[in-house]
């Protein structure tokens, strides 16, 4: 499988160029209360992994970039944002790889954030191996708090690396995770809902099992249910008619898991074929509804959802789990 990953991945860096420019919008998100977010997305290399099952971001970076690019591209989107309490910072990799961001980059990074002083946190993305001690050490200078998010998928090894091609362990994460603690930085675990080869009952099950395992070591659980994206082995399996994105009922399931941890769900191209959906009728309904708990992690906001398309994803969840069994939860 990695041999295709990789083949597919060579065809479409040839088709995709990727762009100079940060991309950047405002939305709302939740510290201590509900207040504006500023996203930026830098032009960065992008990550040097590039070999997940469901990831297209690669093709959306350049192939080539100056640090000093980097930085006025950051610049110009923090003018553009106005005034924010909450920054997140995105490469499409790992902010803390310094192939991608190089440390004199990141601190002029945090000089301009400290320059503005309604910002209270700053969120940025990497992979376990790249938060070390010698990376958060310049974060010493920021003026916010630092919350870093990781794209564990799955507590299971064995989904993370055989199916989701990952290429870390579970024990990885578990190490940045005290890397951060130490640091006082605040930690976001992205769960991945509905890799390619499970049922759709085995995919809600494993975020379940993945939730108990992390919720008293990471401060919010993002559920990220798979967006069908350019250029990866998803996107010929989904054309192929041999892949569907989850439903947003499954989405629901899995928010009304009782969490120690703060659990959301942003989900990407929902109510679109390429993300997850029901029968696009009931869409919008449960994605105000998903959108509402994710500030105020009230569940009694799902009571109300109803569709006769529900009935046709419970059937689903038995007649799947009837033909093909159901997954082995790791000890």
């Amino acid at each position: 499988m990695i041999d295709l990953i990789r083949e597919i991945r060579e065809e479409s860096l040839k088709k995709f160029k990727g762009s100079k420019k940060a991309k950047f919008w405002k939305e709302k998100d939740f510290i201590d209360r509900v207040v504006d977010a500023g996203v930026v997305i830098l032009p960065s290399t992008g990550c040097r992994h590039a070999m997940c099952i469901m990831c297209g971001y690669i093709y959306d970076c350049p192939r080539e970039i100056e640090q000093h690019e980097i930085i006025a591209e950051f610049k110009r989107a923090l003018k553009n944002l106005g005034n924010i309490e909450y920054l997140k910072i995105f490469t499409s990799g790992s902010f803390l790889d310094k192939r991608e961001i190089e440390a004199e980059t990141v601190r002029k990074i945090i000089h301009e954030i400290n320059s503005r002083k309604s910002i209270r946190r700053v969120q940025i993305e990497s992979r376990p191996e790249f938060i070390t001690e010698e990376n958060l050490e310049i974060f010493n200078e920021l003026n916010a708090e630092l919350e870093i998010g990781i794209g564990l998928e799955t507590a299971n090894d064995y989904i993370r690396n055989e199916i989701i091609n990952k290429g870390f362990s579970f024990e990885d994460f578990k190490n940045a995770v005290n890397i951060c603690r130490k640091y006082d930085v605040k930690v976001k675990a992205y769960l991945l809902l509905k890799p390619p080869f499970l049922t759709e009952k085995d995919a809600i099950n494993d975020v379940r099992n993945s939730i108990r395992k992390i919720e008293r070591i990471v401060d919010r659980i993002s559920v990220n249910p798979i967006n069908i994206q350019k250029g990866t082995l998803v996107e010929v399996l989904w054309r192929r008619g041999e892949y569907r994105p989850p439903w947003l009922w499954s989405v629901v399931e899995v928010l009304e898991t009782d969490a120690k941890a703060f659990l959301m769900s942003k989900p990407t191209a929902a109510g679109l074929k390429r993300g997850a959906h029901n029968c696009f009728k009931c869409d919008k309904e449960v994605l105000r509804a998903i959108e509402e708990f994710n500030v105020t992690q009230d569940k009694s906001v799902f009571k109300e959802l109803e569709c006769e398309c529900k009935d046709v994803w419970r059937t689903i969840l038995e007649i799947e789990v009837f033909e093909n069994g159901t997954l082995k939860e790791e000890n």
